[in-house]
């Protein structure tokens, strides 16, 4: 393999191409080799340095004195003036002090023992002591104070221990028992009657309604209007057969208004406590408490909601009759 050679510009030696850099953007390498710009670069420095130490000899010339304690070179006395009546003022900062957290007790306990031998030392030494001494006696006190109040702390508090808090297991036995007197409770327990609700005077909604089904006429398209009004006092209206519409006037659910419109007597929550208050709130089937209403002919088979159609039943009765026709209680 041949490496590519090329010749630097500043010490005119031939070097592989790899000792010169890259120029930006392109694939080319520049003329200097890598030795020679390192090179300049130091005498950039030096040259830099040499006018700077230049410049401090001026100074010092001008105004002697202004290097400090340090060796670090100040500004003149005239150019730090006009700094500081240019530069406003801020505000000190306020240095927060981080404090060793201590237990109560522990505090309590080593200010209490600190104080008297405070007092036993500060009368001793009456002699007026320079700052530097003072903090070096108040730096080493706070060490042995600290190190005092952690043994008195370890001494006067224990570590506690944390109690894990664990589910009692109930065993087999305790389970038995505890299923045995719930059974023991059931069978002692009295039935409570359900209680019956006081009745609650329902009337009709008013209007001048005709219950002969003679009247009735579908002129042809064998449907009638049927119209209702909700408990909020809204009203509906929908269309039902002319068969239908008969029934409903016979079973007293509904009132005629003119030959091609009926009116339904009740609404929904009214109708349900007629037949429920006519009942006397006794299941039709068992004899026992009744709340629900069922009908006698299911509405999946043509039953309709009507006082003739529908009866008082208990929940379970009303249950097992669901859609039956030949339903009859057997349980006794």
């Amino acid at each position: 393999m041949t490496m590519d050679i090329k010749q630097c510009t500043a010490c005119g030696l031939d070097k592989p191409v790899t000792a010169f850099t890259k120029r930006a953007g392109g694939t080319g390498r520049r003329g200097v080799c890598r030795s020679c710009l390192r090179k300049r670069k130091r005498e950039i420095r030096l040259e830099e340095h040499e006018s700077f130490a230049a410049v401090a000899d001026e100074i010092l010339a001008d105004e002697p004195g202004q290097f400090t304690a340090g060796g670090e070179a100040s500004l003149p006395a005239s150019i730090a003036a006009d700094e500081t009546e240019s530069a406003p003022e801020k505000p000190a900062r306020k240095r927060k002090r981080r404090r060793k957290k201590r237990g109560k007790s522990a505090a309590k306990l080593a200010g209490a023992a600190a104080a008297p031998a405070e007092e036993d030392e500060q009368a001793a030494e009456e002699p007026v002591q320079t700052e530097r001494e003072q903090e070096h006696e108040s730096a080493t006190a706070a060490a042995s104070g600290s190190a005092s109040d952690e043994a008195a702390g370890e001494q006067a508090l224990p570590a506690k221990r944390k109690r894990k808090r664990g589910r009692r297991k109930r065993s087999k036995t305790a389970k038995i028992r505890s299923v045995k007197a719930d059974m023991m409770a059931a069978e002692h327990e009295e039935e409570i009657l359900p209680v019956r609700p006081p009745d609650r005077h329902i009337s009709q909604i008013k209007g001048k309604f005709s219950y002969k089904t003679s009247l009735l006429n579908d002129r042809g398209k064998g449907m009638i209007r049927l119209r209702g009004r909700r408990e909020t006092g809204k009203r509906w209206s929908t269309d039902i057969p002319t068969e239908m519409a008969v029934r409903m006037v016979e079973e007293g659910a509904a009132g005629i208004i003119h030959p091609g419109l009926i009116h339904k007597l009740y609404t929904k929550s009214d109708f349900r406590l007629l037949v429920l208050q006519r009942d006397d709130y006794i299941c039709r089937y068992c004899g026992k408490f009744g709340d629900t209403i069922d009908h006698v002919m299911p509405k999946s088979k043509g039953g309709l909601s009507s006082p003739a159609n529908c009866v008082c039943a208990c929940a379970a009765c009303n249950l097992k009759k669901a859609d039956k026709l030949d339903f009859v209680f057997d349980e006794y």
